[in-house]
């Protein structure tokens, strides 16, 4: 596994880890804890797949690729 894959699965990890544990029982919108989970489930998946449903958007938008 390279440094930017595991880099997404780190950073999955803890929001994941974050929606179980902080706010689960918190009163905040229904609509902020879906947007926390889909983001930390996304990076998870973009760390085994190595797709991120964000990268079509910005091809579209011209943003180039790091090609290190």
């Amino acid at each position: 596994m390279t440094m930017d894959r595991l880099l997404r699965l780190t950073s999955g990890t803890i929001l994941i880890i974050f929606f179980f544990y902080g706010l689960m029982g918190s009163n905040v919108h229904w609509f902020w804890k879906a947007l926390i989970l889909f983001m930390g489930i996304g990076q998870v998946q973009s760390a085994f797949t190595n797709w991120c449903p964000v990268v079509p958007i910005y091809r579209f938008f011209g943003i180039k690729e790091c090609r290190c």
